[in-house]
């Protein structure tokens, strides 16, 4: 199941506003910029190059993404844009996780529900059942 299309940052300008602001942190699998939007749902745009990897595994990346984003419990009205770096095909379900998870408390969005409380941990990767 993937983001409602509401809930999407689709077009170039709405990439660029968000990257152009002072919110942003990284590590060797995930970069998150952030910028508070006016409306109530956060809203979220992956970016994934070819560095990552073939389509197969760019596909993977975002497939986990997806997931993890919509589990996170994001609050707030925030547009958050998340690029996948080279790292991030070899990157476990848990490692791609716990990445998001730091980086967007690192950026200042609240983070309410599973991932907040540490339960996240506890949530298999629904590809293949495990947290690896």
């Amino acid at each position: 199941m993937g983001l409602p299309r509401r809930q999407r940052i689709q077009r170039p300008d709405e990439f660029r506003r968000v990257l152009a602001s002072r919110r942003k942190a990284s590590d060797s699998v995930l970069t998150v910029a952030a910028a508070p939007c006016q409306g109530g749902l956060p809203r979220f745009g992956l970016s994934v190059s070819k560095r990552v990897g073939n389509a197969v595994e760019r596909n993977r990346v975002k497939r986990r993404l997806r997931e993890i984003i919509r589990q996170s419990g994001v609050s707030g009205a925030w547009e958050v844009v998340v690029t996948a770096r080279a790292g991030a095909s070899e990157a476990s379900y848990r490692r791609l996780r716990e990445s998001l998870e730091r980086l967007l408390g690192r950026v200042g969005v609240p983070i309410a529900g599973p991932v907040a409380d540490g339960g996240a941990s506890a949530l298999p990767d629904p590809e293949t059942g495990t947290n690896e």
